[in-house]
């Protein structure tokens, strides 16, 4: 008789069992449409629609295919349309310092494949990675990443250093050896720009330990002006330094990431691009690979012909920039007039907020809740109630409860009416009209589970 059981699965299956379940969860089966208003309103992951109508014109103006784009294309990691498109890109606004050619670029489907393939490249099995943030990339790859919590407002700064320092110097007495440390520049989740002397120092520490560096600058062209934040540091990419003559650190364990999602709108087209430009063993074990991760034709072409538009590609980043800056304003002019406090930003798509004066201390049934991050957990689960979602701070490793982080970016009409559904968990004064809601309890139990998969969207 044959057995009833299915095979076991092999143990990455079995690890992969106890993450999120992020493609079966409520943010994508309920979630707000124009046609069912009482869906989720996803207010926690970093996803900017300001433009989508004009993307959605331009497209759909100048989408073209190439007799080549039917076949398996003109390169597997990434197209000769591509490459000069990004080439352009990388010169003209990440000022790259050494010309960006296609031999130093990786391209596949979004940022978090390439960094799971790179990742993968330049470790082993129980290596670890530095982060300041929580990150998945140990999921497929047996990698540890191993998190830096830093204090409040010493985020941007070269003392920062010393957290790392002392975190590498701790994971490598407990067996984890370190093979790379990682910045996300624009920084998610506070939403500032390291100072060149900063990302300096970080290069000077890589090569100090024989790591390799990993900057994900995914946020590069969303930053914008603001009166709440006057002494903003500007964005400054890797690219644009010369690490071996200013920090003594070999370009070689230098590497930047770069996709489609979040500058321009678009996480459905998952473009993400490796630029690596003097480790070209790295590009040749990424390529024996990349055949899994290639980008579909589509994708590439509309990409493609936005960024090698000499009139459009200005226009966009220009609109971008001054839509991002205006709705900015409307977020903190909502949260001033609540008295919600909040650390003040200038890139990316979300507000850092502070929630603890409204942390319950009783359950919904009223019971007692212990003081920490279960009453954070809980008041996340009262504003999944009210039909919206928030990331935590404890997806982003943040020890004190109470934070959270606020995408401010989304359609207009659908950021008005999340703030609402926030205002009404919180007990404010209403601003938005009694949406009703419906949530599962199916779906609220799924919800509980979703901050490690709202943190894994934002690196796509």
């Amino acid at each position: 008789m044959p057995s009833s059981e299915a095979p076991r699965l092999s143990q990455r299956g079995e690890n992969a069992l106890h993450r999120p379940p992020l493609l079966r969860c409520a943010l994508f089966d309920c979630q707000y449409t124009s046609s069912d208003t009482s869906g989720l309103i996803n207010m926690g992951v970093a996803e900017n629609s300001l433009l989508t109508d004009w993307l959605l014109e331009y497209f759909q103006s100048h989408f073209k295919l190439e007799y080549s784009d039917f076949t398996y294309g003109t390169a597997l990691g990434g197209s000769i349309r591509l490459f000069k498109a990004l080439n352009h890109l990388f010169d003209k606004y990440f000022h790259a310092r050494v010309p960006v050619l296609r031999e130093h670029i990786v391209a596949g489907t979004g940022c978090g494949t390439v960094i799971d393939l790179l990742v993968s490249c330049l470790t082993d099995d129980g290596d670890g990675i530095l982060v300041g943030f929580v990150s998945s990339f140990g999921c497929r790859n047996q990698v540890v990443a191993v998190g830096v919590e830093l204090e409040q407002g010493q985020e941007a700064h070269e003392s920062s250093l010393e957290r790392f320092e002392a975190k590498l110097v701790e994971s490598e007495k407990n067996g984890v050896p370190i093979r790379a440390v990682m910045l996300c520049n624009p920084q998610n989740p506070l939403g500032f720009c390291y100072p060149r002397e900063t990302i300096l120092a970080y290069c000077r520490f890589a090569e100090k330990h024989n790591i390799h560096l990993i900057i994900d600058e995914i946020y590069a062209l969303s930053t914008f002006s603001t009166p709440e934040y006057p002494d903003a540091v500007p964005f400054t990419s890797i690219l644009a330094i010369n690490t071996l003559g200013e920090a003594g650190c070999s370009p070689a364990r230098v590497h930047a990431v770069y996709g489609a999602s979040k500058d321009w709108g678009a996480n459905g087209l998952r473009i993400g691009a490796l630029i690596s430009q003097a480790n070209p063993e790295l590009h040749v074990a990424m390529e024996s690979s990349c055949l899994l991760m290639k980008i579909s034709s589509p994708a590439d072409a509309l990409w493609s012909s936005l960024l090698l538009d000499p009139e459009a590609l200005p226009q966009y980043i220009e609109m971008n920039q001054a839509k991002l800056a205006e709705h900015y304003q409307i977020a903190v002019g909502w949260l001033k007039r609540h008295e919600i406090p909040f650390r003040p930003s200038n890139a990316a798509h979300f507000i850092w907020i502070d929630l603890r004066k409204w942390l319950p201390t009783q359950t919904s049934d009223g019971q007692a809740i212990e003081p920490g991050m279960a009453q954070e957990a809980e008041l996340a689960a009262r504003f999944a109630e009210q039909g919206v979602v928030l990331a935590r701070g404890a997806a982003y490793g943040h020890s004190v409860p109470g934070y959270f982080r606020l995408t401010f970016c989304l359609r207009p009409d659908v950021s008005a009416i999340g703030r609402g559904r926030v205002e009404r968990a919180l007990g404010l004064k209403l601003t938005q009209r009694e949406v009703k809601v419906k949530v599962s309890k199916e779906d609220m139990m799924a919800l509980k589970d979703v901050e490690d998969a709202l943190h894994d969207l934002d690196t796509q």
